[in-house]
């Protein structure tokens, strides 16, 4: 059972550099070949809310990790970007927003699924992040009760590799869908007006998005 997941979204360059940027295929050879990378999973992402990164990644591999065994330098070396001091933009282009994340409640087994709806967030200032996950953990419940197209869900207490913007989030939902991204939103929004899903005025979202995947689970 994985308790950690790599995040590593991909932003190509514009116009006609993009087309010299190697392929998804390349980048999940060279991640399975690191040490501790269980399985990946390519994800086309498309943007529900946020401006704030990973919104504007439109790529995500993701990543199932044997955390005894993973070496984030060495899956950074994998992309191509050694680095991990923020300056995740490669000499093609390319640029990565990369997370390593811890397992957090008590969920089933995480097993990189086709569909995904994904919720980065923060623990505001005045709370601890112990206190952040606890009251998460039953928002997350919330939204899984209020709607079919949720089907399971987990979260993740999120470590930047890469990351261009600082303070970041901390924190990421991550569900399971089946249905569509339509259904789902009206689903919880109506849940929301209703008074039976309620944001408290700090909670600071940082990008809702949707992953499909563009191939199968490898490894």
């Amino acid at each position: 059972m994985a308790t950690s997941i790599l995040l590593a979204f991909r932003k190509r360059p514009r116009g006609e550099a993009a087309a010299a940027v190697p392929a998804f295929e390349r980048s999940v050879e060279a991640l399975l070949e690191v040490a501790g990378v269980a399985a990946v999973r390519a994800l086309g992402i498309n943007v529900v809310l946020g401006e704030h990164p990973p919104a504007g990644y439109p790529e995500l591999l993701m990543c199932e990790l044997d955390d005894n065994a993973f070496e984030p330098q060495a899956a950074l070396e994998a992309l191509g970007t050694s680095t991990a001091d923020g300056n995740a933009e490669r000499p093609d282009g390319l640029r990565f927003a990369v997370w390593q994340a811890a397992s957090i409640g008590v969920r089933s087994e995480f097993d990189l699924p086709g569909h995904l709806y994904l919720q980065f967030s923060a623990n505001p200032p005045s709370m601890s992040f112990e206190d952040y996950s606890d009251w998460y953990q039953v928002h997350q419940d919330e939204n899984i009760a209020h709607t079919q197209v949720l089907r399971r869900g987990w979260r993740f207490r999120l470590e930047p590799l890469v990351e261009a913007v600082v303070p970041g989030p901390t924190h990421l939902a991550l569900y399971e869908m089946d249905g569509t991204l339509e259904k789902l939103t009206g689903d919880l929004g109506a849940a929301m007006r209703a008074g039976a899903i309620s944001l408290p005025d700090w909670f600071t979202r940082f990008a809702s998005l949707e992953g499909i995947a563009l191939g199968d689970r490898l490894g």
